[in-house]
Protein backbone atom coordinates (compact mmCIF):
# COMPACT_ATOMS: atom_id res chain seq x y z
CA UNK A 1 0.00 0.00 0.00
CA UNK A 2 1.31 3.43 -0.97
CA UNK A 3 0.21 6.43 1.12
CA UNK A 4 0.78 10.07 0.18
CA UNK A 5 0.99 12.37 3.21
CA UNK A 6 0.19 16.04 2.55
CA UNK A 7 1.75 18.41 5.07
CA UNK A 8 1.75 22.20 5.37
CA UNK A 9 4.60 24.10 7.00
CA UNK A 10 5.96 21.04 8.76
CA UNK A 11 7.61 17.72 7.79
CA UNK A 12 10.38 17.29 6.80
CA UNK A 13 11.61 20.90 6.96
CA UNK A 14 10.20 22.17 10.28
CA UNK A 15 10.55 20.21 13.50
CA UNK A 16 7.68 20.10 15.97
CA UNK A 17 4.67 18.08 17.06
CA UNK A 18 3.06 17.44 13.64
CA UNK A 19 6.40 16.62 12.02
CA UNK A 20 7.34 14.22 14.84
CA UNK A 21 3.94 12.59 14.45
CA UNK A 22 4.50 12.02 10.70
CA UNK A 23 8.00 10.69 11.36
CA UNK A 24 6.66 8.31 14.00
CA UNK A 25 3.82 7.05 11.77
CA UNK A 26 6.10 6.38 8.79
CA UNK A 27 8.84 4.73 10.84
CA UNK A 28 6.41 2.40 12.58
CA UNK A 29 4.57 1.35 9.40
CA UNK A 30 7.50 -0.15 7.55
CA UNK A 31 5.19 -2.60 5.74
CA UNK A 32 3.86 0.38 3.76
CA UNK A 33 5.53 2.93 1.51
CA UNK A 34 4.95 6.66 1.77
CA UNK A 35 5.26 9.73 -0.41
CA UNK A 36 5.37 13.22 1.09
CA UNK A 37 3.97 16.43 -0.38
CA UNK A 38 5.25 19.34 1.70
CA UNK A 39 3.70 22.80 1.24
CA UNK A 40 6.13 25.58 2.19
CA UNK A 41 5.99 29.38 1.86
CA UNK A 42 8.72 30.09 -0.69
CA UNK A 43 11.75 28.83 -2.55
CA UNK A 44 13.77 31.57 -0.85
CA UNK A 45 13.55 29.64 2.43
CA UNK A 46 16.75 27.78 3.30
CA UNK A 47 15.13 24.37 3.52
CA UNK A 48 16.93 21.42 5.08
CA UNK A 49 15.53 18.10 6.23
CA UNK A 50 15.15 18.18 10.03
CA UNK A 51 14.65 14.40 10.24
CA UNK A 52 16.50 11.33 9.03
CA UNK A 53 14.24 10.27 6.15
CA UNK A 54 12.98 6.67 6.64
CA UNK A 55 13.75 4.22 3.81
CA UNK A 56 10.03 3.59 3.18
CA UNK A 57 9.56 7.19 1.98
CA UNK A 58 9.99 6.89 -1.78
CA UNK A 59 9.37 10.50 -2.83
CA UNK A 60 9.31 13.98 -1.31
CA UNK A 61 7.71 16.73 -3.39
CA UNK A 62 7.82 20.32 -2.18
CA UNK A 63 5.22 22.85 -3.33
CA UNK A 64 5.86 26.54 -2.70
CA UNK A 65 2.99 28.95 -2.10
CA UNK A 66 4.71 31.78 -3.98
CA UNK A 67 5.63 29.82 -7.10
CA UNK A 68 3.12 31.90 -9.03
CA UNK A 69 5.90 34.54 -9.16
CA UNK A 70 7.51 32.43 -11.87
CA UNK A 71 4.35 32.15 -13.98
CA UNK A 72 3.49 34.25 -16.98
CA UNK A 73 0.24 34.06 -18.91
CA UNK A 74 0.59 31.88 -22.00
CA UNK A 75 -2.03 33.97 -23.70
CA UNK A 76 -2.94 37.55 -22.94
CA UNK A 77 -6.62 38.31 -22.42
CA UNK A 78 -7.38 34.60 -22.10
CA UNK A 79 -10.88 33.85 -20.81
CA UNK A 80 -11.89 30.63 -18.98
CA UNK A 81 -13.46 28.15 -21.41
CA UNK A 82 -16.39 27.07 -19.21
CA UNK A 83 -20.09 26.49 -19.74
CA UNK A 84 -22.75 28.54 -17.98
CA UNK A 85 -23.19 26.08 -15.08
CA UNK A 86 -19.44 25.97 -14.49
CA UNK A 87 -19.13 29.75 -14.51
CA UNK A 88 -21.92 29.98 -11.92
CA UNK A 89 -20.11 27.44 -9.75
CA UNK A 90 -16.82 29.35 -10.01
CA UNK A 91 -18.58 32.52 -8.86
CA UNK A 92 -20.13 30.62 -5.90
CA UNK A 93 -16.65 29.39 -4.98
CA UNK A 94 -15.14 32.88 -4.98
CA UNK A 95 -18.02 34.08 -2.80
CA UNK A 96 -17.34 31.28 -0.24
CA UNK A 97 -20.78 29.79 -0.89
CA UNK A 98 -21.15 26.72 1.37
CA UNK A 99 -23.36 25.01 -1.22
CA UNK A 100 -20.68 25.00 -3.90
CA UNK A 101 -20.25 21.72 -5.82
CA UNK A 102 -16.76 20.74 -4.60
CA UNK A 103 -16.32 17.98 -7.17
CA UNK A 104 -17.14 20.29 -10.04
CA UNK A 105 -15.02 23.18 -8.74
CA UNK A 106 -11.97 20.92 -8.27
CA UNK A 107 -12.29 19.64 -11.83
CA UNK A 108 -12.70 23.18 -13.16
CA UNK A 109 -9.78 24.85 -11.36
CA UNK A 110 -7.31 22.01 -11.86
CA UNK A 111 -7.84 22.04 -15.63
CA UNK A 112 -5.38 24.69 -16.83
CA UNK A 113 -6.41 24.36 -20.46
CA UNK A 114 -9.98 25.41 -19.77
CA UNK A 115 -9.53 27.55 -16.62
CA UNK A 116 -6.14 29.09 -17.43
CA UNK A 117 -3.24 29.22 -15.00
CA UNK A 118 -3.67 31.41 -11.92
CA UNK A 119 -2.17 34.48 -13.62
CA UNK A 120 -4.30 34.06 -16.75
CA UNK A 121 -7.49 33.55 -14.76
CA UNK A 122 -6.91 36.47 -12.41
CA UNK A 123 -6.22 38.72 -15.41
CA UNK A 124 -9.36 37.61 -17.24
CA UNK A 125 -12.36 39.81 -17.92
CA UNK A 126 -14.54 37.16 -16.26
CA UNK A 127 -12.60 37.47 -12.98
CA UNK A 128 -12.76 41.26 -13.11
CA UNK A 129 -16.54 41.30 -13.64
CA UNK A 130 -17.10 38.60 -10.99
CA UNK A 131 -15.08 40.49 -8.36
CA UNK A 132 -16.84 43.71 -9.27
CA UNK A 133 -20.24 42.08 -8.61
CA UNK A 134 -18.98 40.57 -5.33
CA UNK A 135 -17.74 44.00 -4.24
CA UNK A 136 -20.93 45.83 -5.18
CA UNK A 137 -23.11 43.24 -3.42
CA UNK A 138 -21.18 43.09 -0.13
CA UNK A 139 -18.31 45.56 0.29
CA UNK A 140 -19.19 48.72 -1.64
CA UNK A 141 -18.38 50.93 1.34
CA UNK A 142 -14.76 49.76 1.25
CA UNK A 143 -12.02 51.07 -1.03
CA UNK A 144 -12.30 48.94 -4.23
CA UNK A 145 -8.59 48.93 -5.01
CA UNK A 146 -7.72 47.32 -1.67
CA UNK A 147 -10.62 44.86 -1.93
CA UNK A 148 -9.54 43.74 -5.42
CA UNK A 149 -5.91 43.15 -4.49
CA UNK A 150 -6.86 41.35 -1.28
CA UNK A 151 -9.04 38.84 -3.13
CA UNK A 152 -6.41 38.45 -5.83
CA UNK A 153 -3.60 37.80 -3.32
CA UNK A 154 -5.84 35.33 -1.48
CA UNK A 155 -6.57 33.15 -4.49
CA UNK A 156 -3.42 33.36 -6.58
CA UNK A 157 -1.31 30.94 -4.41
CA UNK A 158 -4.36 28.78 -3.86
CA UNK A 159 -5.04 28.26 -7.59
CA UNK A 160 -1.32 27.81 -8.22
CA UNK A 161 -0.92 24.87 -5.81
CA UNK A 162 -4.24 23.29 -6.83
CA UNK A 163 -2.83 23.11 -10.37
CA UNK A 164 0.38 21.39 -9.22
CA UNK A 165 1.31 17.90 -10.38
CA UNK A 166 0.89 15.51 -7.44
CA UNK A 167 2.23 11.98 -6.84
CA UNK A 168 0.11 8.90 -7.49
CA UNK A 169 -0.81 6.85 -4.41
CA UNK A 170 -3.37 4.39 -3.08
CA UNK A 171 -4.49 6.67 -0.23
CA UNK A 172 -4.06 10.42 0.35
CA UNK A 173 -3.64 11.55 3.96
CA UNK A 174 -3.63 15.27 4.84
CA UNK A 175 -2.46 16.31 8.28
CA UNK A 176 -4.47 19.53 8.33
CA UNK A 177 -7.31 21.17 6.45
CA UNK A 178 -6.28 24.42 4.69
CA UNK A 179 -4.08 24.10 1.60
CA UNK A 180 -3.00 20.53 2.48
CA UNK A 181 -6.59 19.47 3.10
CA UNK A 182 -7.73 20.95 -0.18
CA UNK A 183 -4.95 19.08 -2.02
CA UNK A 184 -6.21 15.88 -0.35
CA UNK A 185 -9.68 16.59 -1.67
CA UNK A 186 -8.24 17.33 -5.11
CA UNK A 187 -6.30 14.02 -5.18
CA UNK A 188 -9.41 12.10 -4.12
CA UNK A 189 -11.49 13.59 -6.92
CA UNK A 190 -8.85 13.58 -9.66
CA UNK A 191 -7.47 10.09 -8.92
CA UNK A 192 -10.59 8.47 -7.45
CA UNK A 193 -8.68 7.39 -4.32
CA UNK A 194 -9.57 7.56 -0.59
CA UNK A 195 -8.74 10.71 1.38
CA UNK A 196 -8.03 10.73 5.13
CA UNK A 197 -7.83 13.96 7.09
CA UNK A 198 -6.07 14.15 10.48
CA UNK A 199 -6.14 17.45 12.38
CA UNK A 200 -3.82 18.01 15.33
CA UNK A 201 -5.30 21.40 16.16
CA UNK A 202 -8.24 22.93 14.30
CA UNK A 203 -6.62 24.62 11.31
CA UNK A 204 -9.31 27.25 10.68
CA UNK A 205 -9.42 28.22 14.37
CA UNK A 206 -5.62 28.57 14.47
CA UNK A 207 -5.59 30.78 11.34
CA UNK A 208 -8.41 32.85 12.87
CA UNK A 209 -6.35 33.46 16.02
CA UNK A 210 -3.31 34.44 13.93
CA UNK A 211 -5.28 36.82 11.70
CA UNK A 212 -6.96 38.53 14.65
CA UNK A 213 -3.49 39.29 16.08
CA UNK A 214 -1.85 40.05 12.70
CA UNK A 215 -0.77 43.57 11.77
CA UNK A 216 -0.57 42.88 8.02
CA UNK A 217 -4.34 42.69 7.67
CA UNK A 218 -6.84 45.21 9.06
CA UNK A 219 -10.54 46.04 9.25
CA UNK A 220 -13.04 44.04 7.20
CA UNK A 221 -10.19 42.10 5.56
CA UNK A 222 -9.56 40.15 8.73
CA UNK A 223 -13.06 38.69 8.42
CA UNK A 224 -12.60 37.94 4.70
CA UNK A 225 -9.38 35.99 5.34
CA UNK A 226 -10.93 34.12 8.26
CA UNK A 227 -14.00 33.25 6.14
CA UNK A 228 -11.69 31.96 3.41
CA UNK A 229 -9.86 29.52 5.72
CA UNK A 230 -13.11 28.24 7.24
CA UNK A 231 -14.54 27.83 3.73
CA UNK A 232 -11.72 25.65 2.37
CA UNK A 233 -11.64 23.67 5.65
CA UNK A 234 -15.33 22.84 5.24
CA UNK A 235 -14.54 21.52 1.74
CA UNK A 236 -11.94 19.17 3.27
CA UNK A 237 -14.34 17.91 5.96
CA UNK A 238 -17.08 17.23 3.43
CA UNK A 239 -14.80 15.45 0.97
CA UNK A 240 -12.74 13.29 3.35
CA UNK A 241 -13.57 9.60 3.72
CA UNK A 242 -12.32 9.64 7.30
CA UNK A 243 -11.82 12.66 9.58
CA UNK A 244 -9.54 12.07 12.57
CA UNK A 245 -8.98 14.25 15.62
CA UNK A 246 -6.67 13.56 18.53
CA UNK A 247 -9.23 14.18 21.27
CA UNK A 248 -12.96 14.63 21.85
CA UNK A 249 -13.03 18.44 22.13
CA UNK A 250 -11.62 18.84 18.62
CA UNK A 251 -13.87 16.11 17.25
CA UNK A 252 -16.88 18.11 18.44
CA UNK A 253 -15.53 21.25 16.71
CA UNK A 254 -15.04 19.29 13.47
CA UNK A 255 -18.67 18.14 13.69
CA UNK A 256 -19.84 21.74 14.28
CA UNK A 257 -17.89 22.84 11.19
CA UNK A 258 -19.55 20.30 8.91
CA UNK A 259 -17.79 16.94 9.28
CA UNK A 260 -20.04 13.89 9.02
CA UNK A 261 -20.62 12.11 12.36
CA UNK A 262 -20.31 8.64 10.81
CA UNK A 263 -16.80 9.22 9.51
CA UNK A 264 -15.36 11.38 12.34
CA UNK A 265 -13.22 9.47 14.85
CA UNK A 266 -10.63 10.06 17.59
CA UNK A 267 -7.17 8.49 17.47
CA UNK A 268 -4.91 9.86 20.23
CA UNK A 269 -1.15 10.12 20.01
CA UNK A 270 0.98 7.30 21.37
CA UNK A 271 4.39 6.93 23.02
CA UNK A 272 6.95 4.14 22.72
CA UNK A 273 7.21 3.07 26.37
CA UNK A 274 10.56 1.37 25.73
CA UNK A 275 12.14 4.64 24.55
CA UNK A 276 10.61 6.85 27.23
CA UNK A 277 11.12 5.30 30.65
CA UNK A 278 11.70 6.67 34.13
CA UNK A 279 15.46 7.11 34.49
CA UNK A 280 16.43 9.97 36.76
CA UNK A 281 19.83 11.43 37.66
CA UNK A 282 20.58 12.86 41.09
CA UNK A 283 21.37 16.59 41.02
CA UNK A 284 21.68 19.65 43.21
CA UNK A 285 18.71 22.02 43.46
CA UNK A 286 15.79 21.81 41.03
CA UNK A 287 15.77 21.48 37.24
CA UNK A 288 12.68 22.41 35.31
CA UNK A 289 12.36 22.14 31.56
CA UNK A 290 10.23 23.01 28.56
CA UNK A 291 10.49 20.97 25.34
CA UNK A 292 9.48 23.32 22.57
CA UNK A 293 10.33 25.38 19.51
CA UNK A 294 11.19 28.97 20.43
CA UNK A 295 8.26 30.53 18.57
CA UNK A 296 5.46 32.92 19.66
CA UNK A 297 2.72 30.24 19.80
CA UNK A 298 4.66 28.54 22.63
CA UNK A 299 4.57 31.81 24.60
CA UNK A 300 8.13 31.45 25.86
CA UNK A 301 8.03 34.99 27.28
CA UNK A 302 5.30 34.04 29.77
CA UNK A 303 7.44 31.08 30.83
CA UNK A 304 10.50 33.32 31.35
CA UNK A 305 8.46 35.81 33.40
CA UNK A 306 6.99 32.94 35.46
CA UNK A 307 10.49 31.61 36.08
CA UNK A 308 11.55 35.00 37.46
CA UNK A 309 8.78 34.68 40.09
CA UNK A 310 9.78 31.09 40.87
CA UNK A 311 13.43 32.06 41.29
CA UNK A 312 12.55 34.74 43.83
CA UNK A 313 10.86 32.04 45.96
CA UNK A 314 13.19 29.08 45.24
CA UNK A 315 16.74 30.33 44.44
CA UNK A 316 18.36 27.00 43.54
CA UNK A 317 16.36 26.35 40.38
CA UNK A 318 17.34 26.20 36.72
CA UNK A 319 15.23 26.32 33.56
CA UNK A 320 16.17 24.42 30.39
CA UNK A 321 14.44 25.54 27.16
CA UNK A 322 14.94 22.40 25.10
CA UNK A 323 14.42 22.69 21.36
CA UNK A 324 15.32 24.55 18.15
CA UNK A 325 15.34 28.36 18.03
CA UNK A 326 16.14 28.97 14.35
CA UNK A 327 12.54 29.05 13.05
CA UNK A 328 11.87 32.62 14.22
CA UNK A 329 15.16 34.33 15.02
CA UNK A 330 13.48 37.67 15.78
CA UNK A 331 11.39 36.06 18.54
CA UNK A 332 14.41 34.14 19.83
CA UNK A 333 16.37 37.40 20.12
CA UNK A 334 13.44 38.98 22.01
CA UNK A 335 13.47 36.05 24.44
CA UNK A 336 17.24 36.42 24.96
CA UNK A 337 16.75 40.12 25.64
CA UNK A 338 14.01 39.38 28.18
CA UNK A 339 16.25 36.87 29.96
CA UNK A 340 19.00 39.50 30.12
CA UNK A 341 16.65 42.26 31.35
CA UNK A 342 15.35 39.97 34.13
CA UNK A 343 18.97 39.03 35.06
CA UNK A 344 18.32 35.31 34.53
CA UNK A 345 21.25 34.52 32.23
CA UNK A 346 22.89 32.25 34.83
CA UNK A 347 19.71 30.25 35.38
CA UNK A 348 18.09 29.79 31.94
CA UNK A 349 19.72 27.72 29.22
CA UNK A 350 18.56 27.56 25.58
CA UNK A 351 19.80 24.14 24.44
CA UNK A 352 18.92 24.29 20.74
CA UNK A 353 17.93 21.02 19.07
CA UNK A 354 19.23 18.14 21.20
CA UNK A 355 18.36 14.56 22.12
CA UNK A 356 15.59 15.32 24.61
CA UNK A 357 15.97 11.95 26.37
CA UNK A 358 19.36 13.09 27.71
CA UNK A 359 17.64 16.04 29.40
CA UNK A 360 14.49 14.25 30.60
CA UNK A 361 16.43 12.19 33.16
CA UNK A 362 17.69 15.30 34.94
CA UNK A 363 14.35 17.19 35.14
CA UNK A 364 12.08 17.46 38.20
CA UNK A 365 9.25 19.18 36.37
CA UNK A 366 8.15 20.01 32.81
CA UNK A 367 6.34 23.17 31.74
CA UNK A 368 4.21 24.15 28.73
CA UNK A 369 2.86 27.70 28.37
CA UNK A 370 1.51 27.47 24.80
CA UNK A 371 -1.42 29.60 23.69
CA UNK A 372 -2.54 26.89 21.23
CA UNK A 373 -1.89 23.15 21.03
CA UNK A 374 -3.39 19.93 19.75
CA UNK A 375 -2.31 16.94 21.80
CA UNK A 376 1.35 17.61 22.66
CA UNK A 377 3.58 14.55 22.29
CA UNK A 378 6.00 16.15 24.75
CA UNK A 379 3.42 15.87 27.53
CA UNK A 380 2.93 12.17 26.84
CA UNK A 381 6.69 11.61 26.68
CA UNK A 382 7.19 13.45 29.96
CA UNK A 383 4.38 11.48 31.61
CA UNK A 384 5.91 8.22 30.36
CA UNK A 385 9.19 9.28 32.01
CA UNK A 386 7.32 9.96 35.28
CA UNK A 387 7.82 13.73 35.22
CA UNK A 388 4.87 15.87 36.40
CA UNK A 389 3.73 18.72 34.17
CA UNK A 390 2.48 22.29 34.53
CA UNK A 391 0.58 23.14 31.32
CA UNK A 392 -1.84 25.76 30.06
CA UNK A 393 -5.47 24.85 29.39
CA UNK A 394 -5.17 24.54 25.61
CA UNK A 395 -5.85 21.65 23.25
CA UNK A 396 -6.04 18.36 25.14
CA UNK A 397 -3.57 19.29 27.91
CA UNK A 398 -6.31 19.17 30.57
CA UNK A 399 -7.48 15.75 29.36
CA UNK A 400 -3.91 14.41 29.49
CA UNK A 401 -3.10 15.72 32.96
CA UNK A 402 -6.48 15.25 34.64
CA UNK A 403 -7.92 12.33 32.67
CA UNK A 404 -11.26 11.89 30.89
CA UNK A 405 -14.57 11.41 32.73
CA UNK A 406 -14.16 7.64 33.17
CA UNK A 407 -10.51 7.88 34.20
CA UNK A 408 -9.92 7.38 37.96
CA UNK A 409 -6.13 7.42 37.84
CA UNK A 410 -5.69 10.89 39.34
CA UNK A 411 -3.80 14.06 38.42
CA UNK A 412 -0.46 13.95 36.62
CA UNK A 413 0.12 17.71 36.67
CA UNK A 414 -1.45 21.13 37.14
CA UNK A 415 -3.43 23.06 34.52
CA UNK A 416 -3.00 26.87 34.38
CA UNK A 417 -4.46 29.79 32.46
CA UNK A 418 -2.72 30.84 29.22
CA UNK A 419 -0.63 34.03 29.25
CA UNK A 420 -0.46 34.11 33.06
CA UNK A 421 3.04 34.18 34.57
CA UNK A 422 1.52 34.24 38.08
CA UNK A 423 -0.60 31.14 37.49
CA UNK A 424 2.31 29.23 36.00
CA UNK A 425 4.72 30.34 38.73
CA UNK A 426 2.34 29.40 41.55
CA UNK A 427 1.87 25.90 40.12
CA UNK A 428 5.63 25.40 39.71
CA UNK A 429 6.33 26.59 43.26
CA UNK A 430 3.62 24.34 44.68
CA UNK A 431 5.05 21.25 42.98
CA UNK A 432 8.71 21.98 43.73
CA UNK A 433 7.88 22.43 47.43
CA UNK A 434 5.81 19.23 47.68
CA UNK A 435 7.85 16.12 46.86
CA UNK A 436 5.03 13.75 47.84
CA UNK A 437 2.66 15.45 45.37
CA UNK A 438 5.29 15.34 42.61
CA UNK A 439 5.86 11.62 43.18
CA UNK A 440 2.15 10.80 43.10
CA UNK A 441 1.62 12.82 39.91
CA UNK A 442 4.66 11.16 38.31
CA UNK A 443 3.23 7.70 38.92
CA UNK A 444 -0.22 8.74 37.71
CA UNK A 445 1.25 10.07 34.47
CA UNK A 446 3.02 6.82 33.63
CA UNK A 447 -0.10 4.79 34.45
CA UNK A 448 -2.29 6.97 32.19
CA UNK A 449 0.10 6.64 29.23
CA UNK A 450 0.31 2.85 29.67
CA UNK A 451 -3.48 2.60 29.71
CA UNK A 452 -4.52 5.02 26.94
CA UNK A 453 -1.61 6.43 24.93
CA UNK A 454 0.85 3.78 23.74
CA UNK A 455 2.56 3.66 20.39
CA UNK A 456 1.07 0.21 19.74
CA UNK A 457 -2.50 1.53 20.12
CA UNK A 458 -1.71 4.50 17.85
CA UNK A 459 -0.32 2.36 15.00
CA UNK A 460 -3.06 -0.28 15.27
CA UNK A 461 -5.76 2.38 14.90
CA UNK A 462 -4.20 3.90 11.78
CA UNK A 463 -3.67 0.46 10.28
CA UNK A 464 -7.39 -0.19 10.76
CA UNK A 465 -8.27 3.11 9.02
CA UNK A 466 -5.93 2.49 6.07
CA UNK A 467 -7.07 -1.11 5.60
CA UNK A 468 -10.74 -0.16 5.81
CA UNK A 469 -10.26 2.22 2.85
CA UNK A 470 -8.04 -0.04 0.76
Amino acid sequence: MEICILSEGSYPYISGGVSSWINQLVNEMNDKTFKIVSIMPSRESNLEYKYKIPSNITEIKTIYLNDYFYLEPNKKNKEPQLNKKELIEVEKFFRFDKNVDWNLIINIISNKKRFGNCVEFLQSRFFWNMILRFYQDNYNKEEFNKFFWTIRSMFIPFISIVQSELPKADIYHSVSTGYAGFLGLLCKIKNNKPFILTEHGIYAREREEEIIRAKWVTGIYKKIWIDFFYFISIGSYKGADSVVSLFERNKNIQLELGSNKEKTIVIPNGVDLNKFTAEHEEHEGFNIGAILRIVPIKDVKTLIRAFKLVKSEIPNVKLYLIGPYDEDMEYYEECLKLVKNLELEENIKFTGKVDIKKYLKRLDLLILTSISEGQPLVILEGMACEIPFVATDVGSCKELLEGKEDDNIGLSGIITSPVSPNDTANAIIRLLKDKKLRTQMSQNGRERVEKYYTNRMFIEKYNEVYESLR
